[in-house]
Formats: structure tokens, sequence, C-alpha cells
């Protein structure tokens, strides 16, 4: 960014169909669009927040669940597996992405 350029607050709010597959599991490729995004508007110099919904729908494919949950529990049963996935899968990517930022390491003498 150069330097006469101004830098932002940006609040990015993600919701579940955004983050998942049809099939109802957390969509890595989507994951990496959103996270090279993010990526891109740090590197531009902006404050990025991320609030990210689609906890219920990220973890209840895995209670083995067909169907999105109607019953509290659940809900609540759902929502603890895919929080822990999400934050996993945010957690990969966005390493990933702080890893390509370095210089080759191999290549420093």
């Amino acid at each position: 960014m150069s330097s006469g350029a101004q830098n932002y607050r940006v609040v990015i709010k993600i919701g579940s169909s955004s983050l998942t597959s049809v099939h109802g599991e957390i969509s890595r490729k989507k994951l990496e669009r959103l996270v090279d995004e993010i990526v891109q508007l740090k590197d531009d110099g902006h404050e990025v927040l991320l609030v990210s919904s689609g906890a219920v729908a990220a973890g209840y494919r895995k209670l083995g669940c067909l169907t999105r949950p109607d019953s509290l529990p659940e809900k609540q049963a759902a929502a603890s597996i895919g929080q822990g996935l999400l934050i996993e899968s945010y957690s990969d990517l966005f390493f990933i992405s702080w890893i390509r930022s370095f210089p080759n390491i191999n290549n420093a003498k």
C-alpha cells in the first residue's frame, strides 16, 4: 500500500453457506479463498476482524446426522464439534499463508 493510502479496519462476517460444501462439510477450497483474501487485506495494511458463523453446519455431519439438527442439544453438540473443526481449519490455513510469506530458508546462508 502506498504511503498516502488510508488503512481501514475491515470486518468480515462469514456465514455457514460460505464455509461449507453442498454436503455440509467444511469446504477447504472456500476457506482457502477467504484466507487468501484476508491475507491480501493484511498485506495492504488493513486491520481485519473475522466473525465466523458455521459451527453447527461444520459439525453436524461429524455427529452422523444427515440433515441439520433441530433440537437444541443436537445443535449444541454439532456446534461444539464444528467450532473445533473451524478453528483447526483456520489455524492451518493462516499458518500456511504465514510460512509462505517468508523467503526460502533453505536458500539463506
